[in-house]
């Protein structure tokens, strides 16, 4: 679109993802780190919302906080041996709800297992990566 702006379409939804202007985007939209991140606490609050309706169990509010770091020198490959990804991300699970502890940390547990973003986050999940070069018309 615009400097590094991209935009993804999903069915008749898109998604516009940046980077600061800082780091030659505009800084209109999340960058893909960001967009990861957001994509993980909300497949993990989704996951624990659907397993506690499954269950039963009354819960008034359910929230992700999440932390990560990443080092830039791994992005521009400019020391060996340091992640262009984040290598940890902190995530902690805000319930509201007046469930015995006992009950919410098996619920969590059963999230924990089931979530599918936190499932691709955590475990290698293959890529193919190929290109497609198309030159630019003459107009």
């Amino acid at each position: 679109m615009e400097g590094l702006r991209s935009e993804s379409r999903f069915g008749g939804l898109a998604l516009t993802i940046d980077e600061p202007v800082s780091f030659g985007g505009t800084g209109a939209a999340p960058n893909p780190a960001e967009v990861l991140l957001a994509a993980l606490g909300a497949s993990i609050e989704v996951t624990v919302r659907c397993y506690a309706d499954f269950l039963g169990m009354q819960v008034k509010s359910i929230g992700v906080e999440l932390s990560a770091e990443m080092n830039s020198q791994g992005f521009f490959g400019t020391s060996e041996g340091v992640r262009p990804g984040f290598p940890a991300v902190s995530a902690i699970v805000q319930i509201v709800s007046d469930e015995e502890p006992e009950a919410l940390s098996q619920l969590l547990e059963m999230a924990e297992r089931c979530c599918p973003v936190l499932d691709n986050v955590r475990h290698p999940t293959e890529v193919l990566l190929s290109f497609d070069v198309v030159k630019p018309r003459g107009d």
